[in-house]
């Protein structure tokens, strides 16, 4: 409670305030009694100290020290009986106490002793206390009650403007306006807000207690005093900011507030949950298909459906990455903040690389999917113009990650793999981008966009629609594939060494350790078969092609 509000209690009736009158609202949080010379080392922050004045009966002057330390510790004030032992206190020692707003309070006229003071103002502060606990759980159960039944922020924005009475605005970690109350609507006080997400960043470091400021900008109007409480859940998500036409010393209005941040704190952590659960189960799914666990076309469609996967579109995989120079040092933070802190932090500036790539990537237009491996960052974007350059691609994020850097100070390289119509090749797109990094990474670049740059048959081959390539293959070799037995198994490696050499009978039987004869025979039986002529030109390239397409199919010799 507050000192004045102290002094209202009948006990201070005939107390007078001899100097400080303007420090009256300091805040009194306890009582302390006492009249020891050392009696600064027993004191603490917004305590109210009582005294006969004995210890400077003698030296007048001490009180101007004792004042001045108590100043400087957050003490409440003095309040002293200056007729139990003559005490008069030097005029200088009020002007002091005046310039440091610093109350000196006389308690002569009181007839009750200090004792039965301390006690009274003991009793009363804790009180006080009681009732403010008693009112901060009642709103807590209210708020808390407002989200059990399905309530949003939002109602618990407009319940508060009812608690506290003032224009209250809520703005999450990026300084973006999530909430508002009904007196924003007024287009008068655009300007405060403006004002605020321009004073906001100006601030050394992410509040971590409640502060109030004061808005100094033109045009806000009267309600320039300001209330700001921190959200935070494992991090800091923003703040609740509560305006005033003067500065705000109701203890009940600041622990309204209190209570609805941490209400929104858990009610921001529940939607995390929510949204960490869905971000799990799309990063599983995704990781099992671009490391090759999904094997089934039906199954990566049937699951990735909700994701936008499909057979008709082109998709390419792109891989981000912070650079590592950028990148702070973990195990020396792991020094420093503990594992278990570290850990969070690390995740936490994760979760915010993850947000700011999704958005950045978002202004670009493109449809896309975002998920992670580790600290590596994957987006499969969906090519939906038939006529997309890849060279216009790549211009579009080079802006991106120099906007990105510009914004946030921090360098980010990416890697692109080769575009695919098949979602069981994102697997070979997602190679192609980690190798295109690991790549930029090697010639010491930073910030940088590279493509895969080999440019294989296999590239131009996987434009083709699966069923086309499947059609192929199968009406290839007809009759070698219809039945994986082990001597159609080894007709096809026959097939598949004797165009790797060239058609040379020698090497090829010399690579699969048998007789030139052996070799002579199978590839005949191939070509009855096949009912093709394995030396015709147009013939051998159909083959070529084939064995080309298998890795592409996923059809392997057994």
């Amino acid at each position: 409670m507050l000192l004045e509000q102290l002094l209202r209690i009948p006990i201070f009736k005939h107390a007078e305030v001899l100097a400080g009158q303007h420090g009256l609202r300091r805040n009194a949080g306890s009582v302390n009694i006492m009249d020891a010379p050392d009696i600064i080392n027993y004191l603490k922050k917004d305590e109210l100290l009582l005294t006969n004045g004995y210890f400077v009966k003698d030296r007048p002057d001490a009180l101007i020290t004792l004042m001045t330390d108590m100043h400087a510790m957050g003490c409440t004030g003095l309040a002293i009986k200056t007729k139990r032992f003559s005490l008069d206190i030097p005029r200088h020692v009020l002007d002091e106490a005046d310039r440091l707003q610093f109350p000196i309070i006389e308690l002569s006229a009181v007839t009750h002793s200090l004792g039965e003071i301390f006690q009274q103002s003991t009793s009363t502060i804790l009180e006080n206390k009681s009732h403010e606990l008693h009112y901060a759980l009642t709103i807590h159960k209210q708020f808390s009650a407002m989200i059990m039944h399905g309530k949003g922020i939002s109602e618990i924005i407009d319940m508060l403007t009812q608690l506290v009475s003032v224009p209250v605005l809520l703005v999450n970690s990026k300084l973006q306006v999530t909430g508002r109350s009904q007196h924003f609507h007024h287009p008068d006080m655009q300007a405060l807000i403006a004002a605020t997400l321009s004073t906001l960043p100006t601030l050394f470091s992410e509040p971590a207690a409640p502060l109030s400021l004061c808005l100094l900008q033109e045009g806000v109007g009267n309600n320039r005093h300001v209330e700001l409480f921190p959200i935070h859940t494992y991090r800091h998500e923003g703040y609740i900011i509560a305006y005033h036409t003067e500065q705000n010393d109701s203890k009940l209005s600041l622990l309204a507030m209190e209570q609805a941040a941490n209400v929104i704190g858990l009610e921001l952590t529940k939607r995390q949950a929510v949204k960490e659960r869905s971000r799990r189960y799309k990063n599983e799914f995704f990781l099992d298909l671009v490391e090759g666990y999904i094997t089934s076309e039906q199954e990566a469609l049937h699951r990735g459906k909700k994701y936008g996967l499909n057979n008709q579109d082109t998709s390419i995989i792109l891989v981000c990455k912070q650079d590592e120079y950028a990148e702070p040092d973990a195990s020396g933070m792991r020094h420093r903040l503990g594992a278990s802190l570290a850990e969070d932090r690390l995740y936490s500036e994760r979760d915010a690389h993850y947000e700011m790539i999704k958005r950045a990537f978002s202004a670009l237009g493109l449809p896309f999917v975002m998920f992670n491996k580790n600290d590596v960052f994957v987006i499969l974007t969906f090519l939906k113009d038939p006529a997309w350059e890849e060279q216009g691609l790549l211009q579009r994020l080079e802006d991106m990650t120099e906007q990105m850097h510009a914004d946030s100070g921090l360098n980010f390289s990416m890697g692109i793999g080769n575009p695919v119509t098949n979602v069981l090749d994102l697997e070979l797109s997602y190679k192609e981008a980690v190798k295109a990094l690991q790549t930029g990474v090697r010639m010491n670049k930073g910030r940088f966009v590279h493509s895969y740059q080999i440019h294989e048959v296999s590239r131009l081959l996987r434009m083709i629609p699966y069923d086309e390539l499947k059609q192929f293959y199968m009406e290839t070799f007809r009759e070698l594939v219809s039945s994986h037995d082990g001597e159609n198994s080894e007709l096809l490696r026959t097939l598949c060494v004797y165009y790797e050499n060239h058609c040379a009978l020698a090497e090829t039987a010399k690579q699969l350790y048998v007789h030139r004869n052996t070799v002579i025979y199978r590839l005949e039986k191939c070509e009855k078969l096949t009912g093709r002529r394995l030396k015709d030109p147009m013939e051998s390239l159909r083959f070529r092609i084939a064995f080309t397409l298998e890795p592409l199919i996923k059809v392997k010799p057994s």
